[in-house]
């Protein structure tokens, strides 16, 4: 009867070596991640406008879920309409990934509705909000944001 081979086991794994292409950690990443969470942070939830005004790029670009674009001066009045139409703003981010120029934030938002939003007078209520954003960077500003908001669930909150 032929003798069977046996293949043992390594003792160990192999040591983990950088590949060609890949990188394991980016000081960038997380300069990227900080610029982004200035927004959430310091105008979304702190309503400091000139901190937006800091952040975003003058070329700027904003695109949402139906495709609509927005210029600088657009993301602006989307912000102080947010602003304007809701107070106690408190936002989480869940989970963050940055690579390169990009950053992806999924995020998630409590605040209660006092002002006009989306031609809808105050209520009072509290609601939730949640989306996923993507932001690219030039530099330290925001040149693009590609925005998902389930805005079918806030509306219907404030209804």
């Amino acid at each position: 009867m032929p003798r069977r081979s046996r293949t043992r086991a390594p003792r160990s794994a192999p040591p983990l070596v950088r590949r060609r292409g890949h990188r394991c950690h980016d000081v960038r990443d997380d300069r990227a991640k900080r610029v982004v969470r200035r927004y959430y942070e310091d105008v979304l939830e702190g309503r400091r406008l000139v901190v937006l005004d800091q952040l975003v790029a003058p070329g700027f670009v904003g695109y949402d879920p139906a495709g609509a674009t927005m210029d600088r001066a657009g993301y602006f009045a989307a912000v102080l309409a947010l602003h304007r139409g809701f107070s106690e703003l408190h936002v989480s981010i869940d989970d963050q990934i940055a690579e390169r120029d990009m950053v992806t934030t999924r995020w998630s938002a409590a605040a209660r509705h006092t002002g006009v939003f989306a031609g809808i007078p105050g209520t009072g209520r509290e609601v939730l909000m949640a989306g996923i954003d993507i932001h690219r960077l030039e530099g330290d500003r925001v040149i693009e944001l590609w925005e998902q908001l389930d805005f079918a669930s806030l509306l219907a909150q404030l209804l």
